[in-house]
């Protein structure tokens, strides 16, 4: 009896949505409306079959091309033009490793790094019992102010690395090629490549040798002068500012001892 029912509801549930369906339908009709369903399907269709026999045709076309004729030999040889290596950047690299650093430059003209320049290899230093002028120059942030030694401190070890010998190399190569002479913006360009292990401590000391010349052991530290391209200084009279913290590279001479040596450092991701 149960099942009877069930299949009486089941039969009265889909006359009525028959019902329904015929009753929606006479709606339409009589307003007018269009059912466009069927023809969004048929334009669907259309733009499937057009786009690829477009991409057909542009697949399977061809291309009428002429090859150029051959060039004759050369009699003479080309030359390049010279330019002067101290008025192109040199493209200077410090890549620093877990025990030492490198100093080298993309362009060759001051080593590479597979064939460094000797003495561009600083070694790392800084432990317990050896000779420091400063908390920076040693792994344990302590220097004995009486023996001037490293010695055991109370910070966190972080590797420290020849750092007077580097800005001594700095110093030297910026001497060496500009001295004297009116020393271009982009030439005070340093790339500075680091292991991602080397903590920011280190970072900071490593930086601070590649700006200026450090003062000589015992000595008070002075700020060196920055480059710059202010327009109120290069009217001024004088190629240096008067506190002596800014110049204008087109007028002023450079001296490495007073300016800065490479500056504008730019950092690079890990040591490749």
């Amino acid at each position: 009896m149960a099942d009877w029912s069930a299949q009486r509801v089941r039969s009265k549930t889909r006359t009525a949505v028959r019902r329904r369906e015929d009753v929606i339908e006479q709606e339409e009709m009589e307003g007018g409306e269009i059912n466009l369903i069927p023809y969004l399907d048929i334009v669907t269709n259309l733009m499937l079959f057009l786009l690829a026999s477009v991409s057909a045709g542009l697949i399977l076309s061809q291309i009428d091309t002429t090859l150029p004729d051959r060039a004759p030999p050369q009699t003479t040889p080309t030359v390049a033009p010279q330019t002067n290596p101290d008025e192109m950047p040199l493209k200077l690299f410090v890549s620093v490793k877990r025990d030492e650093m490198i100093l080298w430059s993309a362009t060759g003209l001051e080593g590479t790094l597979n064939a460094p320049k000797p003495g561009y290899i600083f070694k790392r230093t800084g432990r317990d019992g050896e000779p420091c002028d400063g908390a920076y120059m040693c792994e344990s942030n302590f220097c004995n102010p009486s023996t001037l030694m490293c010695a055991a401190g109370k910070d966190e070890l972080a590797p420290v690395f020849e750092y007077r010998k580097l800005n001594d190399a700095l110093f030297e190569i910026a001497n060496r090629r500009y001295a004297g002479k009116q020393r271009k913006r982009e030439t005070y360009s340093i790339v500075l490549q680091a292991d991602g292990a080397i903590p920011y401590s280190t970072i900071v000391s490593i930086m601070s040798s590649l700006r200026c010349k450090l003062p000589e052991i015992g000595k008070e530290v002075v700020s060196c002068a920055l480059p710059t391209e202010d327009p109120e200084l290069r009217k001024a009279p004088e190629p240096i500012s008067p506190n002596g913290k800014l110049y204008d590279t087109t007028r002023a001479g450079y001296d490495p001892k007073k300016m800065a040596l490479f500056h504008d450092i730019q950092f690079s991701s890990g040591f490749e």
